[in-house]
């Protein structure tokens, strides 16, 4: 009998835990406060007490009191994070410093961003002037990083405060983003055209056309030209008299030549060039000099006899307007003389 004796003891027990569970509820459901703003918080504790008497219940916690808001809060700004897009790779030297000088020299040289800039004119002064100094324990990329925002100032200054902060961390990431924003697609299509439609123009010489084109490919290094296909364009640009010069000194076809010696060839002509252009614009203008004074002067006597006609007929007319008013008030006075004595002629 003793299974069922312990089968009894089992029995009982469960029931006392089943009588025992309303009462804990009901306690538990006295001891919250009865806040109309939770609702939802008294429903769920006491689901989570109808899960079973074995789990404790936390109490419930009190509602922190609401921060006071003011409306003008948000005008002014509370903190202050660094904008700048640029960030230069850490130093570990305590005693890194920048010159004084290197930095008024790159003030004095700044980029504005303005139209009529070069960019890559701007990196390249600004490379030459980095080259002036190294520092032990600082990379020349990182030094540069360091430097650039200095040479910034306008629109370039605040192209790199709207950068995505930390975003340029390397020299070259710098030198894209730059050559990006402000080396525009409208100026490489102007330059493009101005090297593929080339053309010397009549009163230039060689030697003045050949800079000029080579200006041209230099201010922009992606022009996408090959060295045959530019002096192909320079050979039919060129005057006739240059296009037979060029054959004359590459046994009559110059397109035949290679490209390295068709190079050479065209430097040599255009120092040779040059060079008789100094002289003889030298030896002509110590010819004309004289000549150019006398057009100067027939030119300005020309002028001054201009001008004294001109100063004649102002006097002339001026004349004649006052005789006519002299004339006009001699009548009216005729006039007013009848009347005052009533058809009596008094002058």
């Amino acid at each position: 009998m003793q299974t069922r004796s312990k089968g009894n003891q089992n029995l009982l027990q469960l029931v006392d835990n089943v009588n025992r569970s309303p009462r804990q509820h009901r306690a538990q459901r006295d001891r919250v406060p009865q806040d109309p703003q939770q609702p939802f918080e008294m429903e769920n504790q006491q689901q989570n007490g109808a899960q079973g008497d074995n789990h404790q219940h936390p109490a419930p916690h009190d509602p922190q009191p609401r921060r006071p808001h003011f409306i003008g809060a948000g005008d002014a700004p509370r903190t202050h994070t660094q904008r700048h897009g640029i960030i230069a790779p850490p130093v570990q030297q305590n005693n890194f410093e920048i010159n004084s000088g290197l930095i008024s020299m790159v003030q004095s040289n700044k980029f504005h961003g303005l139209p009529m800039e070069d960019p890559l004119d701007h990196l390249d002064e600004f490379d030459r002037l980095c080259s002036l100094t190294k520092i032990n324990g600082v990379s020349e990329d990182g030094f540069k990083l360091w430097l650039f925002p200095f040479s910034l100032d306008d629109k370039a200054h605040q192209w790199e405060n709207t950068l995505q902060p930390g975003s340029i961390t390397t020299w070259d990431q710098c030198k894209k983003a730059f050559l990006a924003k402000f080396f525009s697609n409208a100026r490489t299509a102007k330059i493009r055209n101005e090297i593929s439609g080339f053309a010397q123009k009549n009163a230039e010489t060689f030697c003045e056309a050949w800079e000029r084109f080579k200006s041209y490919t230099s201010q922009c290094p992606h022009h996408g030209f090959s060295k045959e296909s530019l002096l192909s364009t320079l050979y039919r640009g060129v005057l006739p008299k240059i296009h037979m010069l060029f054959d004359t000194a590459s046994n009559e076809n110059f397109l035949n030549k290679d490209i390295e010696e068709g190079w050479e060839l065209v430097e040599n002509l255009a120092q040779s060039d040059d060079n008789y252009a100094e002289d003889y614009d030298r030896s002509y203008r110590g010819r004309s000099d004289s000549e150019d004074k006398k057009k100067i002067q027939a030119l300005h006597d020309k002028i001054d006899r201009l001008i004294l006609s001109q100063q004649k007929q102002i006097h002339y007319v001026s004349e004649e307007e006052q005789s006519q008013v002299q004339v006009g008030e001699s009548d009216q006075l005729e006039e007013i003389s009848y009347i005052h004595n009533q058809g009596g002629y008094n002058k």
